[in-house]
């Protein structure tokens, strides 16, 4: 160059980009940011960092890609492999097909080691990753995400010929079927069908009754065509699987009579369909007629709750009558043949059958839906306290539009001191969480002060503090209520719901003191890295505590399941939301997660971010020459 010259544009650009790629690189690698004193001197909100920009995003993209092929888990590694695939689509889609075939191929190589356990808990724990993979390549191109869905299925259909296939694995191949056609529903909803129409071929199960409700959520009328489908695919397989159809055209919200007791959501606008209650109960007419007349499937049975097997006519039995009070209200033209099927299946059974059935507090029992106050009325004529009990936590649990005072009374008669406990935290827990929908505040805090568990307490002070903050005039105790927050949090030491509360915490507090919010956001990341082996998605973000159910003479008869819903935030919906308010600041704390898995999650976050950020920036208009 000619002393004194200046340097071309073309060395001036040069020289600038790599001086930001520079820059790039000393933050996402060391976490630092050259010259700045302090991460709680930030920039003020929404300023837009030099490192966000396209260029880079897509280089931290593919450094995550590559970084998977350290991890051990392979859970893990095709969970990053998704995100990385879906936001290269865009923009580099040959890379992306790439990036999709291998977490497609690791996959099915999980699936094959999955093969030699028949552990229902660890199938369903773990969801096949396949469907996974097909889940997020239908968002893209749906067209391929059919193609490996025949993959699948063909792959499945050719294991039917092997004699090791079993009731189990068809059972686990229609649940994950449906269960992938839920998550489908939103992006594609024919490829949805497609599934749901393919696990026709497998056992039914409640997870049948599950898509029907998550359907008819905005499509009720494709729904119930759907299960006409289904009633007559599976209305002459054994008692078993037909009885799960029972609970859609009645609009039930659990299933008691079938061998997994099944809780449903029922969306709001959900209207009952006569016609379709007709076929149902006229199928499982024909069924009582046919079970009368011919010689019973001795093989249809199942354990119940009890641990006891109820042979295929015990199950048509309970069928008819906990359907005889709706057939009454809405077809009363088939109540006197469902009553008189009922009571002639009744009398062919053994008489000790009929004994046990009979018994007061068994399922047999057609007694009408009884009030609070008739159900604690009889209870306490029960001489057994564990029945009394038992018959005592059912009305609690049904209780939710009752006094709260009453309810509390109730509980108060229980003899077994650990489910009392329960019992009151969950009713003080639930109470609160319906406070808060309300926006009664005031008795929202009463109540949490009330709940025993430190992580609830924690979490109802989130939610609390996420409705003061919303009016300027609440926002001074809407930060009382989130410090109370992080002090509870601290007590509960390194958890899962912790690090979710302090991470919400943190996020909230960007809002209105950013100094504050990278400060909590910190002490969340210690958290994390305080726990082994982090795992943000498998607990459904609900704590769960249980306590024993006895029954008659203290014989066990199972678990009471207390569930506390709290959903909060991950390191990557936090970070997401940081990047949007401070990109440097978010990408050096991103970078003190200790954690792979954490850290590449939250990573892609960052480079979301920035490509959204991209892709809304205007175009330079070409300069004049």
């Amino acid at each position: 160059m000619i002393p004194g010259a200046r340097p071309s544009n073309m060395h001036t650009s040069i020289r600038r980009q790599n001086h930001k790629r520079v820059l790039f690189l000393a933050v996402f690698l060391f976490g630092v940011i050259p010259g700045r004193q302090s991460l709680a001197q930030s920039k003020p909100a929404g300023a837009t960092s030099p490192l966000c920009n396209r260029e880079n995003a897509l280089d931290m993209i593919k450094q995550q890609v590559d970084v998977t092929k350290t991890f051990d888990d392979s859970f893990q590694r095709i969970t990053v492999l998704i995100r990385a695939a879906d936001l290269l689509w865009r923009y580099e889609q040959d890379k992306a097909r790439a990036v999709f075939t291998e977490a497609f191929d690791l996959a099915k190589e999980k699936e094959k080691d999955q093969r030699g356990t028949n552990s229902v808990l660890v199938w369903m724990e773990v969801p096949d990753q396949r469907y996974v993979v097909i889940r997020a390549v239908a968002r893209r191109d749906p067209a391929w995400a059919k193609e490996l869905t025949q993959q699948i299925l063909k792959s499945a259909n050719d294991s039917e010929r092997s004699a090791a296939k079993t009731f189990f694995d068809n059972s686990l191949t229609a649940a994950r079927l449906l269960d992938s056609a839920i998550q489908m529903i939103d992006t594609d909803t024919n490829a949805a069908f497609d599934l749901a129409r393919a696990s026709l071929n497998y056992p039914a199960s409640s997870w049948l009754t599950r898509f029907l409700y998550r359907v008819a959520e905005g499509n009720q009328q494709a729904a119930d065509q759907f299960y006409a489908q289904a009633l007559a695919v599976y209305g002459d397989r054994p008692m078993r699987e037909f009885l799960y159809l029972q609970a859609y055209p009645f609009a039930w919200r659990e299933t008691l009579n079938t061998p997994i007791f099944s809780f449903y959501q029922v969306p709001a606008n959900f209207v009952t369909n006569q016609s379709l209650q007709r076929r149902f109960v006229q199928t499982l007419l024909r069924r009582a007629q046919q079970t009368l007349e011919a010689q019973v499937d001795e093989s249809d049975i199942y354990r119940n709750a009890n641990g006891e097997l109820w042979p295929g006519k015990v199950q048509l039995l309970l069928g008819l009558t906990l359907l005889e009070p709706q057939v009454r209200a809405a077809l009363p033209d088939l109540s006197p043949a469902l009553r008189q099927a009922r009571e002639k299946i009744l009398v062919s059974l053994p008489v000790e059958t009929q004994k046990q059935l009979l018994q007061p507090g068994r399922e047999i029992s057609t007694t009408p839906d009884q009030t609070f106050d008739e159900q604690l009325e009889a209870a306490q004529k029960q001489t057994d306290v564990y029945e009394r009990d038992g018959l005592i936590a059912t009305a609690v649990f049904r209780s939710e539009k009752e006094n709260l005072g009453d309810v509390i009374q109730a509980i108060d008669k229980i003899g077994d001191a650990d489910l009392r406990s329960h019992l009151l935290e969950w009713l003080y827990f639930h109470r609160a969480t319906a406070a808060l929908k309300a926006k009664q505040f005031d008795e929202a805090e009463r109540l949490t002060s009330k709940v025993e568990g430190v992580e609830q307490r924690a979490y109802l002070h989130t939610q609390i503090a996420k409705g003061l903050l919303v009016r300027s005039d609440l926002q001074p105790h809407g930060r009382e209520v989130l410090d109370e927050a992080i002090s509870e949090v601290r007590k509960a030491g390194a958890t899962i719901f912790a690090a979710r509360t302090l991470l919400t915490t943190s996020t909230l507090y960007a809002k209105i003191d950013l100094s504050r919010s990278i400060s909590v956001l910190a002490d969340a990341i210690n958290c994390i890295n305080r726990i082994d082996t982090p795992d943000f998605f498998s607990d459904d973000q609900a704590v769960e505590k249980r306590t024993e159910r006895k029954g008659k003479g203290g014989r066990y008869q199972g678990e009471y399941t207390f569930r506390f819903y709290m959903p909060g935030l991950d390191p990557e919906s936090t970070f997401r939301e940081m990047a949007k308010i401070d990109f440097d600041t978010a990408m050096s704390q991103s970078s003190a997660l200790t954690d792979k898995f954490q850290r590449s999650l939250s990573t892609l976050a960052l480079a979301n971010v920035c490509l959204a950020q991209a892709q809304q920036q205007p175009k330079e208009k070409p300069k004049k020459k």
